[in-house]
């Protein structure tokens, strides 16, 4: 079975290279690399074409002006050929036996006779202090994506159901990977963690980090979500106000705060108020 990798770059070459050759060290081999790259000017372009050239990945170049992840994403899932399909950010990277572990659990398992969207697996962060270890839930269903993300920015589906849901909302500012996980849970069914920690998030490459937005651009994406999930309950409104204050960089907003308040999340209340009184 032919599985599609999908990664999005831009400005990021030495980055890139440890991505890709993370999936092309796999211990399955029949896999395909889509990398989509959003207006790279630091050689990311001639590393592509080479590599496209050898055979190793297919390349879409886009040398204009800056569409987005998503955009890219999007177009990687209409050429994708896999019957599953995962996807990769570029400043991070798989340890070589992912993709042999989610199809051992989805045969194993008999994911196709369950009502299963696809497959999550917990994540190794490195940062500064060390590793840490997160999204360890053993499944998430689309109740639980309604009040936060517990999956995290990847999943491995079937590649028909990403193409069934019309891949990633190019208008979310934000917040993309979530909203795309409340659609595919909400026709297909549950995500199902293996827990292998096979999901390398890299905080100590150097470089600003993708997830790394705006104040903005995240209160855009999430007052766009909440669109999205109209009704919603007082419990599913505390926690994605909670979700939205995992965000430093986010100014307080007194209702948002109320709201947390009656929601008795006096923790949270308290973390924000430490960040701005440190961070001015």
């Amino acid at each position: 079975m032919l599985v599609s990798v999908y990664i999005t770059t831009k400005d990021r070459l030495e980055l890139l290279k440890r991505a890709v050759e993370s999936v092309i060290s796999q211990t399955y081999a029949h896999v395909e690399i889509i990398v989509a790259d959003d207006g790279s000017t630091d050689g990311s372009h001639d590393y592509l074409r080479n590599m496209q050239a050898e055979g190793k990945l297919t390349a879409i170049i886009n040398a204009g002006e800056s569409k987005g992840a998503c955009y890219g994403r999007n177009r990687a899932i209409e050429l994708a050929k896999g019957e599953f399909i995962t996807g990769l950010d570029d400043d991070d990277y798989f340890e070589n036996w992912r993709i042999e572990a989610f199809l051992d659990y989805w045969n194993k398992e008999k994911v196709d006779n369950k009502n299963i969207a696809g497959l999550f697996d917990s994540v190794i962060e490195l940062r500064s202090d060390g590793k840490h270890k997160y999204n360890e839930t053993s499944f998430v269903s689309y109740d639980q994506l309604r009040h936060s993300n517990a999956v995290g920015n990847q999943v491995f589906t079937k590649t028909e159901y990403l193409k069934a849901i019309a891949g990633f909302d190019e208008k979310m500012p934000a917040l993309q990977d979530w909203d795309t996980w409340i659609r595919l849970t909400e026709k297909y069914g549950e995500l199902i963690n293996i827990q292998k920690f096979s999901y390398i998030i890299d905080q100590i490459h150097g470089e600003v980090r993708i997830s790394e937005k705006k104040s903005a651009r995240i209160r855009g994406a999430f007052s766009l979500l909440q669109e999205k999930l109209h009704p919603m309950s007082f419990s599913e409104k505390v926690s994605v106000t909670d979700a939205l204050y995992r965000y430093k960089q986010i100014d307080i907003n007194i209702n948002e705060i109320f709201v947390l308040l009656l929601g008795f999340k006096f923790r949270k209340i308290a973390q924000v108020l430490k960040w701005k009184m440190l961070n001015g």
